[in-house]
């Protein structure tokens, strides 16, 4: 094959078989099970596709008590799926049932907190896999105490939003998952005010609604619509500079190649030449 036919197969496989420009390998920890989700090779397209990560992570937030979480993967079994979930990263999904074609999948990257009565309450894991036309994957992994840190359940209240949740000692506390306290003096005064407004009638319930959201945009624990956007501006621009650098490397590879090949004929033109005489 010519070296532009070669060059020319590797290009129709990055933007055929890979990911959509607006998409980006996922990044799966090391502690993550070699279970086919650190490495494509050798699935059909489809599979790799669904693989893929359309938005970074969001920057770890919430209780620092949790931080330690990130890098590390639960994993939990029902009698149709494998589910992995990797706090301040993402949640899979594996059919362990389907012998042709079975569907893995991205259910949702982090993106931030829920938060409901002063607490934090569930991991938003959004902008997973597609699901139908301009619709993808969702998960709020509800965060509440257990024995251990494992994941004990993933469910589909609806199509394609799933509810999974995550138990640890780690939230057993009275005051583990307490927002107030973990704000900085000026947020916490800015609460204060707000909640003086609302029982003086101040404010109606959607301002207050609203500038709570806008309190917990500033302390990190909740992300803006702008910021979210950025965070799926990068996934794109991160994924078109790896096709390029896959492109580059590919080059090389074949002019060294050629150079091997141009080696191999010499020598064998110089035996052949030897033979004759």
């Amino acid at each position: 094959m010519s070296r532009k036919a070669i060059l020319h197969t590797f290009v129709c496989y990055v933007f055929t078989v890979g990911v959509h420009s607006e998409m980006v390998q996922l990044r799966v920890v090391n502690e993550m099970p070699n279970n086919g989700y650190s490495n494509l090779n050798g699935l059909d397209p489809k599979t790799e596709e669904r693989l893929q990560a359309r938005m970074k992570p969001a920057n770890v937030s919430g209780p620092d008590h949790l931080y330690h979480l990130e890098g590390k993967c639960f994993k939990h079994r029902d009698l149709k799926y494998e589910y992995v979930f990797c706090p301040y990263n993402n949640i899979t999904q594996e059919d362990i049932q389907a012998f042709y074609e079975p569907y893995k999948g991205v259910l949702g990257i982090w993106l931030d907190w829920e938060i409901n009565d002063n607490k934090f309450a569930a991991m938003r894991m959004v902008e997973g896999s597609s699901c139908g036309m301009h619709n993808h994957r969702s998960t709020k992994v509800e965060i509440v105490c257990g024995a251990r840190s494992e994941l004990v359940s993933v469910t589909e209240p609806e199509k394609c939003r799933y509810s999974a949740k995550f138990e640890t000692p780690e939230v057993c506390g009275a005051n583990a998952m307490v927002v107030y306290p973990r704000l900085s003096n000026e947020l916490r005064h800015r609460w204060d005010v707000l909640e003086t407004d609302k029982s003086t009638g101040d404010i109606t319930e959607k301002g207050y609604q609203k500038e709570l959201e806008r309190i917990m945009m500033a302390a990190g624990y909740v992300v803006s619509p702008e910021v979210q956007s950025s965070l799926l501006e990068k996934a794109s621009t991160e994924k078109k500079r790896s096709c390029k650098d896959e492109l580059e490397e590919a080059r090389q590879h074949i002019i060294e190649l050629e150079e091997e090949l141009k080696m191999k004929e010499e020598v064998i033109a110089e035996l052949e030449g030897k033979a004759d005489r």
